[in-house]
């Protein structure tokens, strides 16, 4: 019970500090969730991308030509096997007639098609895989190469490594802008704990003159360090869904000219907590940094 008294004693006098300077501490946690809101809005639209990659579908196909010397029974196997294939969502047939024809009718090689004895496009499929990344294409090519009368394959799959390596990037940039914004967050929490120690000089050298205890002259200032990151990472949860709502509502109409419905995510209950946790455990540690350097200056002991 002395313990939790002393606790609420300690954060009594932490928000009767915060009543009386309402502005200056809105601010604080203004300034600490706008560095928070910054990568949480930038993880939340990685992370809606790289979800956006994985359901893409139509746009990565996969050709298979087959040889030109094969019978009907040769189509209608290689067909069965593929369509049999667990990795492969969707199987389209296109006879080298109908290529062909198309061909003829795009009117882009007309003459020298026309002059030509034979056919000589060949049967072909064209598939599309269920997984997008690099291994995965690799490994369903090796397996249809596999197959007989199977003369090659091409994969468009060049935007997809472009794309996959740019969200890589992404990412690293992330974390590394997150470290950046880490670091400020420590120097606003860390300078505005080591001010109100300055202006408490004299209260806490009394103090220390009638036995406080280092404890009890920490306690105040680590739970002005926890609420300053909890007030922050409260306002940064907010900030961040109002960003996505603020995008959402602006390309809405342009997503639907695309007729996809590309929206980013709002960051969820766990998400909410670790930007919450994260804020509160830096505030602790750049309080605890900033009154342990302070006290030691003024030579409490």
């Amino acid at each position: 019970m002395s313990w939790f008294n002393q606790q609420a004693q300690a954060l009594k006098l932490v928000l009767s500090r915060f009543g009386k300077n309402k502005l200056s501490t809105l601010l604080i946690c203004l300034a600490i969730a706008t560095t928070l809101a910054i990568p949480s809005v930038l993880y939340m639209t990685l992370s809606s991308l790289k979800s956006l990659v994985s359901t893409i579908q139509t746009d990565s196909k996969m050709s298979i030509f087959m040889a030109l010397s094969h019978d009907e029974t040769a189509i209608t196997n290689l067909e069965t096997a593929l369509k049999q294939n667990p990795n492969i969502v969707n199987v389209m047939f296109v006879s080298k007639q109908e290529a062909f024809k198309n061909l003829m009718q795009s009117g882009t090689y007309g003459n020298t098609l026309e002059s030509l004895e034979e056919n000589p496009l060949p049967d072909a499929f064209f598939i599309t895989p269920k997984q997008l990344d690099t291994a995965s294409l690799s490994q369903l090519k090796n397996e249809i190469s596999a197959l007989p009368n199977v003369a090659d394959i091409l994969i468009d799959s060049a935007w997809i490594k472009r794309l996959n390596y740019l969200l890589s990037l992404g990412q690293k940039a992330l974390w590394i802008l997150a470290l950046l914004l880490g670091f400020g967050l420590f120097t606003v929490i860390g300078n505005t704990i080591r001010m109100q120690i300055l202006t408490q000089r004299d209260e806490i050298a009394l103090s220390q003159l009638i036995g406080a205890t280092k404890t009890f002259i920490r306690r105040p200032f680590l739970q002005a360090g926890l609420l300053y990151g909890l007030l922050g990472g409260l306002l940064a949860v907010a900030i961040t869904c109002a960003v996505i709502m603020l995008f959402n509502h602006s390309i809405a109409p342009l997503a639907a000219e695309y007729q996809t419905q590309f929206l980013l995510r709002y960051p969820d209950g766990m998400i909410a907590l670790t930007i919450c946790g994260l804020a509160i455990m830096v505030g602790l540690v750049s309080s605890y940094l900033a009154v342990s350097q302070s006290l030691y200056k003024l030579s409490v002991k």
